[in-house]
């Protein structure tokens, strides 16, 4: 059988390893992808610092992956041989994206159109589909498909706090929201990228470093527009203190709701304090102490496909066509250079490993033709 080379880690907490694995014939409704750019994220630290959603090593890792179909199985429909995509792929081992090759199920695929790079295709599949999933499913945002002569909902002028809105996934959530006509969105970052976040929609952008202030700024906001009505925050950062425990002191009023991403981080490493270790959480109604009445959930948009529509168009309809529209931009990137396949990817991993990645998405090439 045929191999390719595959970043792999072996053990909790130990360097990145490139391995000879299976290159998979597609079955039916399956393609197979030379995958040419990948983007680092959050969820590789977590797994190899943390082992999350590790049952067994080796394990590959990353989800998102942008490259060109090169094998098509019976019934494929969508795409063809050359077609350049990206796509979000999480099923197996066989699916991981730090691989050359990927083969999966052809709904999790998106064309990429000519104007928009494979680098930049490569931000979009898991964050857009987390804050697609998350507002429509976790926070009741009313986003229907296909959306016709742009008509607005009923609640579009309701409040909506995005913390950590300069994030991917929070960018992406505040390009949903304004395709689909929401206009009162309260995006929460660093003031660096104030014009940006107007830009993509944000109605008001408060500085999240001190969280005292902020929690005041956005009371003070909520208070002049209607001080009994329910607020929607999305948590795109799920840090204990940094972003949970200020939106507890926020989101109080019956009705409301908060949406976090999993996991929730408790405790990150801090190279003054080298026994700090990171320490991550699952239970995000019991990291802060949240009003009555107030609905919090954690977000795993993984569980996307268990919702048949989504399943069905959220990558290749929805994604497929707003990108295809230019309703959304992908991520401001950096590339992140090496001499070979593992250099980057170790090299990726180190940078967001760092917490310095701020308003930008980190990607690597994964296939050279050299």
């Amino acid at each position: 059988m045929a191999s390719h080379s595959a970043i792999q880690v072996v053990d909790l907490k130990q360097p990145l390893t490139i391995a000879q694995v299976p290159t998979i014939t597609p079955k039916a409704n399956e393609i197979r992808v030379r995958v040419e750019w990948v983007p680092e994220a959050p969820l590789d630290v977590y797994q190899v610092d943390a082992g999350l959603m590790i049952n067994q090593y080796p394990h590959g890792l990353g989800d998102s992956i942008s490259g060109t179909v090169v094998e098509i199985g019976d019934g494929i429909e969508k795409f063809k041989i050359g077609d350049r995509v990206c796509g979000f792929v999480f099923h197996s081992e066989q699916e991981k994206a730090q691989q050359v090759f990927v083969t999966a199920p052809e709904h999790l695929f998106a064309q990429i159109p000519a104007h928009v790079s494979s680098a930049a295709a490569s931000t979009l599949p898991n964050n857009f589909c987390t804050a697609y999933f998350t507002l429509s499913e976790k926070l009741g945002v009313k986003l229907p498909w296909p959306l016709v002569n742009h008509e607005t909902s009923e609640d579009a002028q309701s409040p909506i706090i995005i913390w950590g809105a300069a994030a991917s996934v929070g960018q992406y959530a505040l390009q949903i929201l304004k395709h689909w006509g929401y206009t009162n969105v309260i995006a929460v970052a660093s003031p660096k990228h104030q014009d940006k976040l107007l830009s993509l929609g944000a109605r008001h952008v408060v500085d999240y470093r001190d969280s005292a202030t902020a929690i005041d700024t956005i009371r003070s906001i909520l208070n002049e527009q209607d001080s009994s009505a329910t607020v929607r925050a999305f948590d795109c950062v799920d840090s204990k203190t940094g972003s949970l425990i200020p939106l507890s002191k926020i989101v109080t009023k019956p009705g409301s709701t908060v949406a976090a991403l999993l996991p929730v981080v408790v405790s990150s490493p801090d190279p003054q304090q080298p026994e700090t270790e990171l320490a991550i959480s699952f239970d995000v109604q019991g990291e802060a102490e949240w009003a009555t009445d107030v609905k919090v959930q954690g977000v795993a948009v993984y569980a996307y496909e268990a919702h048949a529509f989504l399943r069905d168009n959220l990558m290749p309809e929805i994604l497929g066509g707003m990108l295809a529209q230019g309703a959304v931009q992908p991520n401001q990137y950096r590339e992140i250079q090496g001499d070979d396949l593992l250099t980057r990817a170790q090299k990726a991993l180190d940078i967001m490993r760092s917490g310095t990645v701020s308003g930008e998405h980190l990607v690597w090439k994964v296939w050279d033709e050299q």
